[in-house]
């Protein structure tokens, strides 16, 4: 049998930094590529889930890598006479090319961190830009710049295609254009397996926008409160106009004040809807950890 590093024809270069590699081309595809960047050669079996989930990972840490990596993926069941040559005894199995030669290698399907620190010192923290990509795109959102949100999130996916947190900026910032159609079109099409908080908390924003939309005006409903400041159902009315309007906090205290003046009204409906409200912003937002904060206050005062 030829050996791994000699005799093999090279195939015609591709654009894409992830290519499903054979024995004829592994010579052009990881040994001659990798003399300019590192090559992660990853054994895989697709009859072995795990091993397919793990080349999926890799993908996207390569993605990431804007060029400065490449991956190829080599079904042990078609390259045996690889996997023998190369000692593999299970899948997944890679190993780090540089210098047209194995620099690393394990076995296994290594912890997401584990493999994000790897790919940091092959080729540097700047190139796994994704973290600042969210970071930027979260800005134009909290600023209320939802076309430029829209722009900063889909640069997200066209690295990580299946990133939650950027599938849940991207229902907010449709949320924002008030293009809810857009928003519910593209939560219902999103695969069960695309899940996180964040993503709950932008599906129950949502929600709850769709159940606010045709709220009318804060002010319209202010002065039906201060004429009569008993009338919880005004409260409440005004509380959720407030909060379709973009006034969350003026919403949350609202809520907060009808549960303290009657903690079970309307089959504890204040309480329900500021829960709505708390999961729709997320738990980190500071709106959320104050009006929590004054929730527990006031009911085990």
């Amino acid at each position: 049998m030829p050996l791994i590093f000699e005799g093999n024809r090279p195939s015609a270069p591709e654009a894409s930094p992830v290519k499903t590699g054979t024995v004829q081309s592994f010579k052009a595809d990881v040994i001659d590529a990798s003399k300019t960047k590192p090559v992660f050669a990853c054994f895989i079996s697709k009859a072995d889930p795990a091993s397919v989930q793990f080349a999926a990972l890799l993908e996207k840490y390569v993605r990431l890598a804007d060029g400065k990596a490449a991956l190829v993926n080599l079904n042990v069941e078609e390259c045996q006479n690889l996997a023998i040559q190369l000692g593999i005894r299970s899948v997944p199995t890679t190993f780090v090319f540089m210098q047209g030669a194995p620099a690393d290698g394990f076995a296994g399907a290594v912890p997401e961190s584990q493999l994000k620190t790897m790919m940091q010192a092959l080729i540097g923290k700047a190139a796994l830009s994704l973290d600042e990509m969210l970071k930027r795109a979260d800005e134009l959102l909290n600023a209320k710049d939802a076309d430029g949100a829209l722009e900063a999130y889909a640069a997200v996916l066209a690295k990580d295609e299946t990133n939650p947190k950027a599938f849940a900026g991207m229902i907010r910032a449709f949320i924002l254009k008030k293009d809810f159609a857009a928003a519910q079109d593209l939560a219902d099409g999103l695969d069960e397996s695309v899940n996180s908080p964040e993503l709950k908390a932008a599906k129950t924003a949502l929600n709850v926008a769709l159940e606010t939309k045709d709220a009318p005006l804060p002010e319209t409903l202010a002065k039906k409160v201060e004429e009569n400041p008993s009338d919880l159902q005004a409260r409440f009315d005004y509380a959720v106009s407030l909060f379709a309007a973009g006034e969350s906090e003026k919403a949350v205290d609202m809520l907060i004040s009808v549960i303290r003046d009657d903690r079970e009204w309307n089959g504890d409906a204040a309480r329900q809807q500021l829960f709505k409200i708390f999961t729709a912003l997320g738990n980190s937002n500071p709106v959320t950890v104050a009006g929590r904060r004054k929730l527990s206050s006031l009911l085990f005062s």
